[in-house]
Formats: structure tokens, C-alpha cells, sequence
């Protein structure tokens, strides 16, 4: 037999896994399948398609730690149009020599001298490393140059109890950063989560660190029964999925089921796993007919309690109070109030001074509030008494 040595061309990317000489390739392939087939002398002789068994390709990049093994055990390479046809193709990319991905499909096709790799029909791509990740769509391209794989039609991911889906997603295997685009829905189905749901136009996951990062609008929930935070709404969402935590900026809109409608002018932070949301600007709340609002807030929605850490003010119709710093429990409806507080009332155009006041909203929404024991109280009243004759 005699093999014909043609040079690699230069120039191949440093995350362009799946480049490899054809001719070797096909060589490695043609002497796997045993005497049955045609010779490779033959094969490059008639430049004529050609059914090849047990079809291998290894990858080995000199400007990157990535390598790859891809097996077939059915292909048909056309010499002239310089494209290869693969049958339940496998792959594994590795690492350092530690597998990190495992690719399979129902078929492949590569073309240009495997520049191009397209898998269709159930492609399901492995993240072998903990926490594992699998992501499943029905077609997968590959250019090998620019080491970057994009997947569409019927895409989903799952990893751990995070299920995400979207139009379209790209893996770079050398940064580990899957990207979403088109109706990205991503959904949260952990323990403390409450089934939460977030939408976008494009979402970046990186796998390695957990960091996400979704420009533009961006919508959240809780679809479960128990879930504290029927909808969110802000622009350019970041975060991170190991840590546990989303950051939404301003401005944010929130709607919970116990405590009304929030507006915040600033970041909201939500740390998911305590169910707690920060802001350091102005909050701003509608719980029925009481009107909050304050800076430097936070809202614990496990505990039903907001603390107001600046310029807290509570309103309603005939009362306004106004402190320093306000801690309100929604749950059991009591209220704390320091620093500065004030409390003005319509009839007989009463205000309340004190270091301290605290008390209840009753069920009649009328403020009972009382100074603590050595508490310094000025009340002043204007009663519109009319002088006698």
C-alpha cells in the first residue's frame, strides 16, 4: 500500500477541534475496516465516494489544552466535494487528557475538510464535569476554525434543577459559555426557588463559574403556589447560579402575593435562597390603600418583613409617619419606627413626636402606636375650639 503524506493546512484555530488531515483520517478509517474494502492507493486513484467501517478522527491542538476523538461505525467520504457522511457519530473533547464533553447524534455530515460539522436528529451534548449539563436539540454546526458549536430547533439544557430552553444556543468549549437567544426560558425548579421562571431575549451561562449575564428587559416569577414574588421586571439581569442570587437594574417592578406591588428606582438584589430582595435606592410600595416607601431596603418575603434602613415613610388616607428607619412585619401587620419619628394625622391635625414609636395596623387600617417605656412623647392637637361669648 502506498499512502500519499499531504501537509495540514495552516492556520487552523486554536478551538478548532475537529480539524484533522482527511487524508490520515480516512487512511486510520480504510485499515480498520479490513481487506474487504478498497485500499486507500485505490481510494485516491478513482476520487470516487466510498463506504468506509469503524471511522475515527483524533484532534490534537498545538495552541490549546482542547483534543478530540470522533468515532462512526458507518461513513461514506466523497472525495470531490470533500465531505464526509457519519452514522450515530460519538465524540469526546478532553481537556489536559480529562474528558470534559460528550457529544452523540443520529447522523453528521462534515464538510469543507471538516471545517464544518453539522449533527442532526437527537444531538445531545455532555458536561461531564460536576455539576453535569445536557443539552439536547435536534441540530448541531460545528466551525471547527472558530471552536464555537451553535444548536437550534427544539433546544433545551438541564443541569441539576435548572431546566433552560431558546430559538438558538452557542457552547465555546475553550471559555465554557453557552449562550441563548430568541424567547430564552430558563426555569428553576430547586427547593427554595418556588418553581421561579425567568425570560429574555439572550442569556450567557457560564458553565464553569455559574455566572449569568441577560441584557435588555428581562421577566421573573414564581409559578409555584407558595412562591412569594408573582412577577419581576428590570433590565440587564446578572448573577450567578452556584452562589444562588439574580441582580435586576432599575427600574425594577415587583408584584408579591402578600405585600402589593413594589417599584424600585435602584438594583434589586434577590438572594434565592433566603428569599430576601436589597435595594440601596428608593423603594417604593402599594400594599391596598397604605402607601410605603424608603431607601436602603430590605424585603425578607420568608419572613414577611421589610426594614427600611432611610427616609422611611408609611402613608395612608388621614395618617402619614415618617422616620429614620421603619421595620414593617405584613404578616402580623406591626410596626417599628426610629429616629426622628414622626406621625401626622388629619384629624384635629395631630403630629406625634418621638425617638421610638411602635404598634400595629388594625384591621380598621388605623395606626395604634405607642412609645416605649421612658420614651420621650410631644403630641400637639389643633382642636378648632370656637371662643365663648
Amino acid at each position: 500500500m502506498i499512502s500519499e503524506e499531504r501537509p495540514a493546512p495552516s492556520g487552523s484555530a486554536a478551538t478548532g477541534l475537529l480539524f484533522a488531515a482527511p487524508y490520515s483520517a480516512v487512511l486510520l478509517a480504510v485499515l480498520l475496516a479490513g481487506c474487504t474494502l478498497p485500499t486507500l492507493e485505490t481510494a485516491l486513484q478513482e476520487q470516487a465516494p466510498h463506504e468506509l467501517q469503524s471511522f475515527s478522527l483524533q484532534h490534537h491542538s498545538s495552541d490549546t489544552p482542547l483534543s478530540l476523538s470522533l468515532t462512526s461505525p458507518k461513513a461514506r467520504h466523497d472525495w470531490i466535494r470533500k465531505t464526509s457522511v457519519v452514522t450515530t457519530p460519538e465524540a469526546v473533547i478532553h481537556r489536559d487528557g480529562v474528558p470534559v464533553y460528550g457529544i452523540r447524534a443520529q447522523r453528521g455530515l462534515l464538510l469543507g475538510n471538516n471545517r464544518l460539522v453539522q449533527l442532526d436528529g437527537a444531538v445531545e451534548v455532555v458536561h461531564l464535569q460536576e455539576p453535569s449539563t445536557v443539552v439536547t436539540s435536534e441540530r448541531l454546526r460545528w466551525d471547527t476554525h472558530r471552536g464555537r458549536m451553535t444548536m437550534t430547533i427544539n433546544l433545551t439544557v438541564k443541569r441539576e434543577h435548572v431546566q433552560a430552553s431558546a430559538g438558538r444556543a452557542e457552547l465555546d468549549f475553550a471559555s465554557e459559555d453557552l449562550s441563548f437567544h430568541d424567547q430564552v426560558v430558563v426555569l428553576d425548579q430547586s427547593p427554595q426557588a418556588d418553581d421561579l421562571r425567568l425570560e429574555a431575549t439572550t442569556l450567557h451561562w457560564n458553565l464553569a463559574s455559574g455566572d449569568l449575564m441577560a441584557p435588555g428587559p428581562v421577566k421573573a416569577g414564581q409559578t409555584a403556589p407558595g412562591g412569594a414574588v408573582q412577577s419581576a421586571q428590570g433590565f440587564d439581569l446578572t448573577g450567578n447560579s452556584q452562589q444562588r442570587w439574580l441582580e435586576l437594574q432599575a427600574p425594577v417592578q415587583l408584584q408579591t402575593r402578600q405585600a402589593g406591588q413594589w417599584q424600585a428606582q435602584d438594583s434589586v438584589l434577590w438572594r434565592l435562597d433566603r428569599q430576601q430582595l436589597d435595594s440601596p435606592g428608593l423603594l417604593e410600595a402599594q400594599a391596598g390603600a397604605l402607601q410605603v416607601s424608603g431607601r436602603s431596603a430590605m424585603l425578607d418575603l420568608k419572613q414577611g418583613v421589610l426594614t427600611i434602613g432611610e427616609s422611611c415613610r408609611f402613608h395612608q388616607p388621614g395618617e402619614t409617619l415618617t422616620a429614620q428607619q421603619c421595620r414593617w412585619n405584613w404578616q402580623d401587620r406591626t410596626i417599628l419606627a426610629r429616629g426622628g419619628v414622626t406621625l401626622q394625622r388629619e384629624q384635629y391635625q395631630q403630629i406625634t413626636r418621638a425617638d421610638q414609636l411602635q404598634g400595629r395596623l388594625g384591621e380598621d387600617n388605623i395606626l395604634s402606636l405607642t412609645a416605649p417605656p421612658q420614651g420621650h412623647v410631644t403630641t400637639e392637637l389643633e382642636l378648632g375650639l370656637e371662643p365663648s361669648g
